[in-house]
Order: C-alpha cells, then structure tokens, then sequence
C-alpha cells in the first residue's frame, strides 16, 4: 500500500517535471521564431515559468492526457530514429497540437 503511494506521487512528479520542461523549451522555441522576423522580442523568465505551469496543467489534465501522451510517444520515436531536422520542426516543439 505505501510503495503504491510512493510510485504514484513519484510518477506525478517526474510527468509534472517533463510538463514543466516541455513548456519552458516551447516558449523558447517560439520566442525565436517570432525574432526571426526582424522584431526585438525580449524573453522574460515569469513568461516562460507561466508557460511550464499551463503546460504542468495540460499534461495533468485527464481530458488532454492522451493527446499529450500520443506527442510524447512521437517525441520519442523522433530521439530513438535520431531524425534531427524534425526536432526544429514547429510541430515539435509545441506543447499541445
């Protein structure tokens, strides 16, 4: 009974972390290609500490699980086949389709 409470708070944890860093690397991604229009964007921490906490939310929800979970198991496949031009794909770098 304990080791279940263990495994699911650590679960939480380690999806909540993987939210967190997916939303954080979102923002950057797409503060980047939008500077890439010849405009001075600034990036700013609270901003993208808000979206790591959206993204904390959208991974946690239980309505949008399975569409994170199908993103991830991509994210995935796209690291084992080592396709390195996908990963600079918008596609890729969004958090939620």
């Amino acid at each position: 009974m304990y080791r279940i409470s263990n495994f699911k708070c650590i679960t939480t944890c380690a999806w909540s972390l993987l939210a967190f860093n997916r939303g954080f690397n979102s923002y950057d991604y797409h503060n980047k290609s939008s500077s890439n229009l010849k405009t001075t964007t600034n990036s700013f921490y609270i901003d993208k500490v808000g979206w790591g906490l959206a993204s904390i939310v959208i991974y946690l929800n239980p309505v949008t699980f399975f569409f994170v979970l199908y993103k991830e198991i991509y994210r995935l496949e796209v690291n084992l086949r080592g396709l390195e031009d996908e990963k600079k794909t918008e596609y890729y770098n969004k958090v939620f389709f």
